[in-house]
């Protein structure tokens, strides 16, 4: 199913001009208008995949004729789509209910080698009937909130491949995109912290601007100080997905070029890690950050050693276990303590017992309801040891940190 986020409308003519029945004739049964079936629609669109593949303007608008808006709207998706590298890609269509004529449409595919191969990359709704027995697309009635999601909110998208990303950029941001994808060569050699190897890409939006930024994902995350992150892709299934997308705001990395690696190197650990949470009940955001700060590197611990040594803690490690946002209802401070919590806890469990007791820690922590009695139990059960010697170990760990 194409669900709520992919959505195109038809609407069906009507035949009339059927001849009045002379003076004791018996009028002849009214033959049915036929209305726009979904086949129909996905006939056409099947023919239009095959001819932006083959980035043939003609044989596109051929094979979806349109008038008004949506003569804008089909445009609209040919000239992006037609610009990006696919290595798969279908158009689909999806009746909406109880609105005959009215389909949802999708753009589905897999762009650069970068799964998945059902990513939704763009969305319209459309409103169709029939001319003379032949489909014609008669309105785009695609929501705001849709029109301007993915690949749509740049105006002419081009993708550059390069050091396993798939860097997707406006065209005159792509100095910064190649860039970007220049710094995916150095983050990959930080993976080996958490023995990744994986080669497969991940994609990249690089946002223009917050605005763009919002236009792309459809909604507005809450958080303004956020200007990196990994999410995962929008998608035809619901099942999980081994990696996911990583968004980054372009003008945020300005006279921060030389981070940029750093930066990439814990946005690949998130796309990267999150089947390291795939089953488990919960994800908690210290362990993920953890992780991923842990592989970016180059943090000074010392806020940390302060904070341990106070007579309170300002983020005690457990509550900020428990947290599932670290960033809401923060100051800049405690959300930075949090993540150096995370990364260090990651390091002396890995310094200690290995990577292997760290994924099986990770998995026993995230499967609990994080109680300090849980915690004590998955401390035992990964890593032989309670939570108590844990943290005492932690505790000391953090003293021999940068």
């Amino acid at each position: 199913m194409l669900g709520a986020a992919l959505v195109v409308a038809v609407v069906a003519l009507v035949v009339s001009g059927v001849r009045s029945p002379a003076s004791g004739e018996q009028a002849e049964p009214r033959p049915a208008a036929r209305t726009v079936q979904p086949r129909d629609v996905q006939a056409a669109l099947d023919g239009a995949t095959e001819a932006l593949l083959a980035r043939d303007r003609a044989a596109w608008d051929a094979a979806l004729p349109a008038s008004g808006d949506a003569r804008r709207g089909v445009a609209a998706l040919y000239g992006h789509l037609a610009r990006l590298p696919w290595t798969s890609l279908r158009l689909v269509a999806e009746p909406v209910r109880g609105r005959p004529g009215r389909f949802y449409v999708g753009a589905v595919g897999e762009v650069g080698g970068a799964d998945p191969a059902d990513r939704i990359v763009a969305r319209r709704v459309f409103d169709a009937g029939l001319r003379g027995g032949r489909l014609v697309l008669l309105d785009d009635v695609t929501p705001a909130v849709l029109r301007h999601q993915q690949v749509m909110a740049f105006d002419r998208p081009v993708a550059v491949r390069r050091n396993g990303l798939v860097v997707i950029a406006d065209k005159r941001e792509q100095a910064g995109a190649e860039a970007l994808a220049d710094a995916g060569g150095p983050a990959r050699e930080r993976l080996a912290l958490l023995g990744i190897k994986v080669r497969e890409p991940v994609v990249v939006y690089y946002y223009a601007s917050r605005r763009q930024l919002l236009r792309s994902l459809g909604e507005d995350p809450g958080e303004k100080r956020i200007r990196f992150f990994s999410h995962a892709p929008t998608r035809m299934s619901d099942d999980p997905t081994w990696t996911r997308d990583i968004g980054v705001l372009g003008p945020a990395l300005d006279g921060k070029e030389s981070w940029a690696p750093r930066m990439l190197a814990h946005e690949l650990t998130h796309a990267y890690t999150s089947s390291w949470f795939a089953a488990a009940r919960r994800a908690p955001t210290l362990l993920a950050e953890g992780l991923a700060t842990a592989v970016e590197g180059g943090r000074d611990f010392q806020p940390l050693r302060d904070d341990l040594d106070a007579a309170e803690s300002a983020y005690p490690l457990e509550k900020a276990l428990r947290a599932r946002s670290l960033w809401r209802g923060n100051q800049i401070d405690k959300v930075r303590l949090a993540y150096l919590e995370g990364a260090s806890l990651v390091l002396y469990v890995l310094d200690r017992w290995g990577l292997d007791s760290l994924k099986e820690f990770v998995g026993a922590v995230s499967d609990s309801d994080l109680t300090r009695k849980c915690l004590d139990a998955a401390a035992r059960d990964s890593l032989r040891v309670s939570w108590q010697e844990l943290r005492s170990g932690w505790t000391e760990f953090v003293q021999t940190l940068p």
